[in-house]
């Protein structure tokens, strides 16, 4: 696939998240596929020429998904194709026999994004028609709530098609030329800016305020380069049940909860009194940002005071605040933000205190996405090694609502604390919320 198969429409800027996300080297990205996002729909048969014109309009509703990068650096921009040719580069459809072949070697693309789009469909076509569609999208592209979205508008369109009536979408959809536009060249978008600056000074100097006399640990002699990233999970139904019951007591949303208990953790594995966590947020504020198909996450500085033994709920409580400011002030141009930690933060920019990063997911976002059997047959409230990965960021805490249980994730680099910390972490973690769900004895103790 080159860039000479499709018919430029229209190029513009990049927004704010997508010069975070999007790679330096977009064509050079070996283990991209181990971050794809994969969904599935299912339907009854229906001829492939009408899943085709679903397929069509939901492209022609979204550009991200029909865009492509071009140049490097601050000279990248984003090119918009128009849907044809570009929808049959897009679109393969396969027999039943060939489905489990054509979607495993689809999830594994590594997208080459200056010379194709970010998405690959896979229908399968039997004797009495299309029945299953899978998705596979580029992480850098779409987060999970606009695969969530782009689910949405498939199933409806694939629906009406069907019916062969014609398909009328939600409403409009928030495109990502047009938000860059208004961050990068219109006065509202320089106001925001100003004050989400503000909000960072305030979180960088409260956290090396904070951190007292905290040194970060030296990293490995030689770089990076070559090392792998292991992880660790604990699976629990009975602390799904604990957290929700701990939220609902104190009114505030249960990811309150797990951000509290990983704080606390992280503050207690350092040995300090207050962490920064760079918290993952859906930056999606309007009715057409909920709706649109992009990445629009970005990671939110959320500094929080660890909390004496017995004072847990008064944790819960600040995190929840926390939470609220920081969404309110998610969106940001990173050059910029970037240079302010620097200033303010140093070396301490990078350590475990400040760069750790937490990402909730609950079910609903979750729609579409069959529940792994490595999930489903987990062992309940035992921790267990995860496989280890090529790429990953070097300290991530994720916390995954599935039907009745919660499953929390830990990944780190091999260099670094968290190779000695993370199990521990994890256990502390649901320690603390089981025993405020359910005090009457001591208050739990972190044990390395």
């Amino acid at each position: 696939m080159s860039a000479g198969s499709f018919r430029p429409e229209r190029t513009g800027p990049l927004t704010w998240v997508q010069q975070e996300w999007l790679p330096e080297q977009p064509d050079a990205r070996e283990f991209s596929h181990e971050d794809n996002m994969f969904r599935r729909l299912d339907f009854p048969p229906m001829p492939p020429d009408r899943v085709r014109l679903a397929v069509r309009q939901v492209l022609a509703r979204h550009e991200q998904l029909r865009s492509r990068l071009v140049g490097l650096g601050e000279d990248a921009r984003q090119v918009v194709d128009a849907v044809e040719p570009g929808c049959d580069l897009v679109l393969d459809t396969v027999a039943p026999e060939s489905w489990d072949l054509a979607v495993t070697a689809a999830r594994r693309t590594n997208f080459r994004l200056s010379r194709e789009w970010p998405l690959k469909l896979v229908a399968d076509h039997g004797p009495d028609g299309v029945t299953r569609l899978a998705m596979v999208v580029d992480h850098c592209a779409a987060d999970g709530l606009g695969v969530l979205a782009l689910y949405d508008d498939l199933a409806g369109a694939l629906a009406a098609a069907a019916a062969g009536t014609e398909w009328v979408p939600a409403g409009p959809v928030e495109q990502p030329i047009d938000l860059a536009l208004w961050e990068s060249a219109s006065r509202g978008g320089a106001a925001y800016l100003r004050r989400v600056l503000s909000h960072r000074r305030q979180q960088y100097e409260r956290l090396r305020s904070g951190v007292g006399e905290y040194r970060p640990a030296r990293a490995a002699a030689g770089g990076a380069e070559g090392l792998r990233f292991p992880g660790c999970t604990l699976s629990s139904v009975r602390l799904a049940k604990a957290a929700q019951a701990v939220a609902d007591r104190t009114e505030v949303p249960v990811s309150a909860v797990y951000l509290a208990a990983f704080a606390t953790a992280l503050g207690a594995a350092e040995q300090v009194g207050t962490v920064g966590v760079l918290m993952l947020s859906a930056n999606r504020l309007t009715p057409a940002a909920l709706r649109s198909v992009r990445n629009a996450v970005v990671a939110v500085p959320v500094v929080l005071d660890v909390p004496p033994a017995g004072a847990f709920a008064d944790a819960v409580t600040e995190a929840a605040g926390e939470q609220l400011r920081g969404m309110r002030y998610a969106n940001a141009d990173q050059r910029l933000t970037g240079a302010l930690a620097d200033e303010i933060l140093g070396d301490l920019r990078t350590s475990a205190v400040a760069s750790a990063i937490y990402n909730f997911m609950p079910e609903s976002a979750l729609r579409g996405e069959g529940v792994p059997a490595v999930v489903r047959d987990a062992p309940l409230d035992v921790v267990e090694p995860m496989p280890v990965r090529d790429t990953a960021a070097e300290r991530m805490f994720m916390v995954t609502l599935r039907q009745d249980r919660v499953i929390l994730t830990m990944r780190w680099r091999e260099d670094n604390t968290w190779q000695r910390f993370a199990e521990p972490m994890l256990r502390y973690m649901a320690d603390l919320i089981l025993h405020e769900a359910a005090p009457g004895t001591d208050a739990p103790v972190f044990h390395a």
